[in-house]
C-alpha cells in the first residue's frame, strides 16, 4: 500500500518532469522567436538602433539584439532623473560589451519642469512625453534611424496587451517599433538573465521593481519608503521640494509599483 510520502514523491517528480518541458519549450521556441524577430527586422529596416533603459526587460532585448547584430547601436534616453546606479550601470555596460551608445537628453531639467507645469498625474502624464518620448524621437529622427528596438512585454500593462512584434506608432514620419520579447513574461525575463549571467542593474537587489525615474509622483508609497532607506540625499531633496511631491502631501499614488 502506498504511503503519502510515496504520493508526494511521486508528484516531485513529475513536478520536476513539468519544469524541463516548460525550461525546453521557453528555450527552443520563445529565444528562437525572438531572436527570428531581430533577424527579420534587420532584412527589412536599414537602421535599426536598440532602445535601452538599464532596466532587465530592454537588456534583455539589447544581449537578443547583439547576438543577431553585432554593431547595432543603443539609445540611452537620460530624463535627468535617472538613478545614479542607473547611469553608472549603463556606462559599466558600455564598456564591457563594446556597443555604441547614444545617449538622448531633454531640452530642459526636470524640476525646473515641475516648478513651471506642477506634479504630473494619472491623467495627465505630461512628463512621459517631454523627458522620454520627445528627446528620443528627435535624436532617432535626426540621425535617419527608421526602426528601434525595444524590451517592451505586454504583460507589463493592460496597455499594451495587444502588441505585436513590430509596431507603427501614428507619428509622422514615423518610427517603427520592433519588439522581440513582446510575449514573455517578468519571470522569462530573469531566467534569461540567469541563463546567459548577464550583469544587471544593482537596483534589483536594493528592492527596486522598477528602475525609472526615481521622482515618479505616479510610484507607489512603497517607492519612497525604500528611497528614504537606500538614497536618502534624494528622498530628503524631494521631501522639501516646492511644489509638494503627491507622497509628501499626504496623497498616496494612483499606481500600484
Amino acid at each position: 500500500m502506498k504511503s503519502k510520502s510515496d504520493d508526494f514523491n511521486v508528484f516531485k517528480n513529475k513536478l520536476k518532469r513539468i519544469n524541463k518541458v516548460n525550461n525546453k519549450i521557453f528555450l527552443k521556441y520563445k529565444i528562437k522567436q525572438a531572436k527570428d524577430i531581430i533577424k527579420l527586422a534587420s532584412k527589412v529596416f536599414d537602421n535599426i538602433i536598440v532602445a535601452f533603459s538599464g532596466g532587465k526587460d530592454s537588456l534583455v532585448a539589447l544581449h537578443l539584439s547583439l547576438e543577431i547584430i553585432p554593431d547595432v547601436p543603443v539609445l540611452f534616453n537620460y530624463t535627468t532623473v535617472e538613478f545614479p546606479e542607473t547611469v553608472k550601470y549603463v556606462k559599466k555596460l558600455q564598456k564591457m560589451w563594446g556597443f555604441k551608445l547614444y545617449i538622448a537628453k531633454p531640452k530642459t531639467g526636470f524640476f525646473k519642469a515641475v516648478k513651471e507645469r506642477g506634479w504630473a498625474s494619472h491623467e495627465n502624464r505630461w512628463c512621459c512625453k517631454m523627458f522620454k518620448d520627445d528627446p528620443a524621437y528627435d535624436f532617432l529622427i535626426k540621425h535617419d534611424f527608421d526602426a528601434e528596438i525595444t524590451g517592451t512585454i505586454r504583460t507589463e500593462s493592460i496597455y499594451r496587451r495587444w502588441i505585436k512584434p513590430i509596431t507603427i506608432p501614428k507619428k509622422n514620419p514615423p518610427i517603427i517599433r520592433i519588439h522581440p520579447i513582446y510575449d514573455w513574461n517578468p519571470k522569462e525575463v530573469w531566467e534569461y538573465i540567469k541563463l546567459h549571467e548577464l550583469p544587471y542593474n544593482p537596483l534589483y537587489d536594493l528592492g527596486y521593481r522598477r528602475i525609472g525615474c526615481w521622482a515618479c509622483p505616479l510610484n507607489g508609497p512603497s517607492h519612497y519608503r525604500r528611497l528614504e532607506k537606500t538614497h536618502p540625499h534624494l528622498y530628503r531633496y524631494i521631501e522639501n521640494y516646492l511644489p509638494r511631491h503627491p507622497f509628501f502631501n499626504g496623497k498616496t499614488a494612483l499606481t500600484k509599483e
